[in-house]
């Protein structure tokens, strides 16, 4: 939780996707942009302009035989940075029903063991809101229950164990309005970023 004497809430804004004027980079300035105005204070962990490695080596694995973990410098840096915000907001698009392998990279060096739970540790924040772009229709992404196998992923599966209960995830669905056409694809992305920038207010 934020302890400096700056009292506003804090967000870190997570988000992966390798080119920066896409859809998923306009989410995210959209969400900044509502985050700001509702007086936020926000900040961004851009993981490719980062130059983030995903790959987990031998260094971040976990020692579980140990009762002491030791991690990288920079898995050790942005987990400890985590205790600064009160709230996290993840963005990225769905690639085969998951989660880009950045981020996973990024979950899996940083949301590590010994770094953000075991031993009594927990991720420092009240909530996490993750908002998925899916590239596909709605009804059929919904009927072979994608949208339940990622919610127990990312809602269950990772920030429940990471000791965050309060985790959602906004499905923005047909981002490449390839299953279904959109007569107005601006129009059609401008309602998605309205979508996503909606979560902000419940977290003031």
């Amino acid at each position: 939780m934020n302890t400096g004497a700056d009292t506003r809430k804090k967000i870190q804004l997570i988000w992966a996707h390798p080119r920066s004027d896409s859809l998923t980079a306009r989410v995210v300035a959209g969400v900044r942009q509502e985050a700001e105005a509702q007086g936020l204070v926000v900040e961004e962990l851009d993981l490719y302009r980062l130059g983030f490695d995903p790959v987990l080596r031998e260094e971040d694995e976990p020692d579980w035989a140990s009762e002491q973990q030791f991690h990288s410098a920079e898995a050790t840096a942005l987990a400890q940075s985590l205790d600064a915000f009160d709230h996290i907001v993840v963005v990225f698009p769905v690639w085969w029903y998951a989660v880009p392998a950045m981020l996973k990279g990024y979950i899996d060096r940083v949301w590590n063991y010994g770094l953000v739970y075991g031993g009594g540790k927990r991720i420092p924040v009240s909530s996490i809101r993750w908002v998925a772009l899916v590239g596909g229709a709605q009804a059929k992404f919904e009927a072979h229950g994608w949208d339940k196998h990622m919610e127990a992923l990312l809602s269950d599966g990772i920030a429940a164990y990471c000791g965050v209960p309060d985790s959602t995830i906004t499905f923005l669905y047909n981002t490449i309005a390839f299953e279904e056409a959109a007569d107005d694809i601006e129009q059609h992305h401008a309602v998605l970023i309205s979508q996503a920038t909606a979560l902000v207010s419940a977290l003031v």
